[in-house]
């Protein structure tokens, strides 16, 4: 047995062992970084916080950024590996640019050997730990000196020149070690292969895309108490569900729908989990009951910290600030261009911490001009003649995305929340409403809900159909009856819903219609407080 440990040693030590002996140079973190956050469509804000505290979330993976980081990195002459720390969690590495070298790179890596019990044991075999156990006759901590020399699959350590599985003496033990071997981290690290003349210092621009970032809108309008006008806010939900913060960041976000492959994902970290070698009855020794490891339970690896300062572990923050929401708003962002695509640049540097979900004020504009309409649709396909149908019909606000209209910024798709300012000074929720991404110059909607005043009453009064030529139109007369039961006047627009169909002509109305913003015929009718008043038209269609 102890001869076929030592040849296993043997064939271990050497498999572990570099192949080339290589001048390494590690840049820790950034000096600076810049984020630019993506989307293709609208993003639900609700949805997307909701979706976060589930444990099944792979919100890390989704999204897309361009992180632009800056690092002063000492380079050295020849052969060289040039380590980056702290880059994304979510960094897709065939994306990766640098720029600042001194020379090309031979060769670039992406690793993320995740710090793991099982990691931790692989990367030190032919080490010096300490073993600190608890003697179950004392209840005292005794603490020896071990090699390792085989990893987590079946860890085995050598202790006073004999040989022992790691979890398999029965006795409660930690294993101390005192660093971390190079290589393992919490988080993915890019390696590139220089070739550099001489040593220098530089400063590098690495940029590369990743995910895990996310951006949304919402809208708060508070609609003044004369019914004419509303004061909007906007803001911009920035949401990092990555494992990497960015401190006082620039920060810019862009709308409109990027194409992507959907290939742009980022490296999955290598897992080693650590599972006990025992042998032949599942322990090293004869005298020790193996149902003992039952009864202390799995026996943990420990590390110490750092002897240098360290900052407070990655996934640790990440988990205590995940449901955190930070709100700023002390000036406005910026709207410009990019090609086809509107992009809004924060009024200042902001950090974006991991599993932080941030609020930044991008729009206010006061007395903006809205007009309010009760719209119904008129669909009569399915009536008979005589047949009476009453419906409600759904408030809407029309705003035009001018600067004379009050606006004249792009607005990005998102969820409006309606508040309706009282007489009083009061603010009470009106309605909720979503809207697409907007650009300047066109009208645009809120659907609020339906109207609690306003009755529409439809009728058809006679219909029928003639063939002409092989063409067969079918004709119907309607009548619509509108009542206001409120105390003011209501603006009422009735549309009809058959427009779509081929061959739709109105040959007789007795209130001219007109063509509205949307494309379609519409009439628009102002009912006094407590009356009715009455459409009719006639219309036909072709089969």
């Amino acid at each position: 047995m102890r001869a076929a440990l030592l040849a296993a040693t043997a064939l271990i030590s050497l498999l572990a062992a570099p192949a080339f002996a290589q001048t390494v140079s590690t840049s820790e973190k950034a000096d600076t970084a810049t984020v630019v956050i993506y989307r293709d469509e609208p993003v639900d804000t609700v949805e997307l916080m909701e979706r976060s505290r589930q444990s099944w979330s792979r919100l890390d993976r989704e999204g897309l950024a361009l992180i632009v980081e800056t690092r002063t990195i000492d380079v050295p002459a020849g052969d060289a590996v040039i380590r980056f720390e702290g880059v994304s969690t979510g960094i897709v590495p065939q994306s990766v640019t640098i720029e600042g070298l001194p020379s090309a790179v031979l060769e670039q890596n992406a690793d993320f050997d995740l710090l793991t019990p099982g990691s931790l044991l692989d990367k030190s075999i032919g080490d010096t730990v300490q073993v600190v156990r608890t003697n179950p006759a004392t209840g005292r901590e005794e603490v020896r000196t071990a090699v390792v020399r085989s990893g987590g699959g079946g860890a085995v350590l050598e202790i006073d020149g004999r040989y022992e599985a790691l979890s398999c003496s029965g006795l409660i033990q930690r294993v101390i070690f005192e660093d971390v071997p190079e290589g393992l981290s919490d988080q993915p690290t890019l390696s590139v292969r220089t070739r550099a003349p001489a040593a220098g210092r530089y400063t590098v621009t690495l940029a590369y895309l990743s995910t895990g970032l996310q951006w949304s809108t919402d809208y708060v309008a508070r609609l003044s108490p004369d019914g004419r006008t509303l004061d909007l806010t906007g803001w911009l939900t920035l949401a990092n569900f990555g494992g990497t913060s960015f401190p006082d960041a620039p920060v810019q976000v862009v709308a409109g729908e990027i194409r992507t492959t959907g290939r742009s994902v980022p490296v999955d970290p290598v897992v080693r989990s650590r599972s006990p070698g025992c042998w032949p009855q599942d322990t090293t020794t004869n005298g020790v009951n193996p149902d003992m490891k039952d009864a202390y339970g799995d026996y943990p690896v420990a590390v110490p910290a750092p002897p240098s300062p360290p900052a407070p572990p990655v996934m640790m923050r990440a988990q205590a600030m995940e449901d955190e929401i930070v709100v700023t708003g002390s000036r406005i962002a910026q709207q410009g261009e990019l090609g086809d695509y509107k992009i809004y640049t924060l009024p200042s540097p902001t950090t974006v911490a991991a599993r932080q979900t941030k609020q930044v004020r991008f729009l206010e504009r006061t007395a903006v001009p809205y007009e309010r309409v009760n719209r119904q649709w008129i669909g009569t396909r399915w009536e008979e003649p005589g047949e009476t149908e009453t419906s409600t019909p759904q408030v809407v606000f029309r705003l035009r995305n001018t600067e004379v209209g009050g606006l004249g910024i792009a607005l990005p798709g998102g969820n409006w929340s309606l508040r309706q300012i009282t007489p009083e000074g009061r603010s009470v929720l009106a309605g909720e409403a979503e809207t697409e991404d907007r650009p300047v110059g066109l009208p645009f909607e809120l659907a609020r809900g339906d109207a609690s005043d306003v009755q529409v009453r439809t009728r058809v009064t006679a219909d029928g159909e003639r063939t002409r030529r092989a063409l067969t139109t079918q004709w119907r007369e309607v009548e619509v009856v509108v009542s206001n039961l409120g105390a003011d006047a209501e603006m009422v627009e009735l549309a009809p819903q058959e427009f779509r169909q081929t061959g739709f002509r109105i040959t007789r109305q007795s209130r001219p219609s007109a063509i509205t913003d949307g494309g379609y015929p519409a009439w628009t009718l102002t009912v006094p407080p407590g009356e009715s008043v009455t459409l009719t038209w006639r219309y036909e269609v072709s089969e």
